[in-house]
């Protein structure tokens, strides 16, 4: 099934859920959002955690076993998430980033939550992370104060471009952006992507990835797929290829249609759920046969699968996929993997029975 192929999972998160790290009292409702999502984006009961197994502090342990010992990735990039406004940690901490990648060093990369629109650490918290080797930006589209929504726009020229300015003379060459699925009570049109194609164009030489590609204001997506440094993530969206796969079909053959189709990259958003279900979800597709008749949607060949699977990730960053396959050929996980995968979670529950998880 897997061809010899590099699979890149682009978002892995760490997430911390405890109500020790909430940081206002509507974070129990993101909380609750998150528990009913995970069950929704998994494939069936037996892939879904509990409420309780899911809704609590992650180690990148039990992330990274998830990952590495129970599905066929290869490279997991960690996005630390600066959702300050409702956790204390910013929901998914990105030292969890550096944790994983010290013990999977060839095998991590790392996305550095920074908010530009708080200028008095953004700058320092940007030059740290870079100065300690992350490999892209993660920042949000909008955060939540006092009962109100405060757009974060890619192309505010106060904040949005002096962040990109800043990330460029650093050597950072891809920021993601979360877009299309709402973080808490706030306003979604902050979700869309309106301020994307200025900040393309303003900045050539800066990649932006479109986190959550395909969930929501498709339409408006799609026609960003001309853009050459417009990246389409599919962190969660991916997840409807299972209770949605009509939605999943119709997103995915637009953006394939109108030239996307070397710059989408797939993700589980592990723990949200688990990336093993998805890998096999992605081989078995076949676009619906009325769906290439009569909008004339492109099958997924296997060059474009061996792209979204990962090439066109490791690409966007300039690794060389036959290089890297070298260095990690024979190592524990590729030991581990080819000696049979374990269940979904079941590195994670091991931990919990024996009193070990976080």
């Amino acid at each position: 099934m897997k061809n010899d192929m590099l699979i890149v999972d682009s978002i892995v998160h760490g997430y911390n859920w405890a109500k020790s790290n909430w940081a206002q009292p509507t974070s129990a409702l993101a909380c609750e959002a998150g528990a009913g999502f995970h069950g929704f984006l998994c494939r069936d009961e037996a892939t879904t955690l509990t409420r309780d197994e899911f809704l609590r502090d992650w180690s990148s342990d039990e992330v990274a076993e998830s990952i590495f010992y129970e599905s066929q990735v290869d490279i997991a990039c960690h996005h630390g998430t600066p959702i300050w406004d409702f956790f204390k940690d910013g929901h998914c901490d990105t030292e969890k980033g550096f944790a994983m990648k010290a013990r999977f060093p060839e095998r991590t990369m790392i996305y550095g939550a920074i908010n530009p629109y708080d200028p008095a650490t953004a700058v320092y918290e940007m030059e740290e992370l870079v100065d300690r080797g992350v490999n892209g930006l993660k920042i949000y589209a909008a955060r939540f104060h006092n009962g109100k929504t405060y757009d974060q726009r890619l192309d505010d020229p106060k904040f949005g471009y002096d962040m990109i300015e800043k990330a460029l003379k650093l050597g950072v060459k891809t920021i993601a952006v979360h877009k299309a699925v709402p973080f808490g009570p706030v306003r979604p049109d902050p979700y869309g992507v309106a301020d994307v194609p200025e900040a393309c164009t303003v900045f050539p030489e800066m990649n932006f990835e479109i986190v959550h590609s395909g969930f929501a204001f498709v339409d408006e997506t799609v026609a960003l797929a001309g853009i050459p440094n417009c990246w389409f993530n599919l962190e969660v969206s991916s997840g409807l290829i299972f209770k949605a796969p009509r939605r999943f079909a119709e997103f995915m053959g637009k953006l394939l249609q109108n030239g996307a189709g070397d710059r989408i990259v797939w993700a589980s958003g592990c723990c949200l759920t688990h990336p093993q279900p998805i890998i096999d979800a992605f081989f078995d597709f076949q676009m619906p046969q009325d769906l290439v008749e009569g909008f004339g949607y492109p099958q997924m060949t296997p060059e474009i699968l061996r792209g979204i699977m990962g090439e066109n990730f490791l690409r966007l960053h300039g690794i060389d996929s036959a290089a890297l396959k070298a260095k990690i050929a024979g190592d524990e996980v590729s030991q581990r993997q080819a000696a049979g995968l374990a269940a979904p979670w079941t590195h994670f529950r091991d931990r919990m029975a024996k009193g070990l998880a976080a």
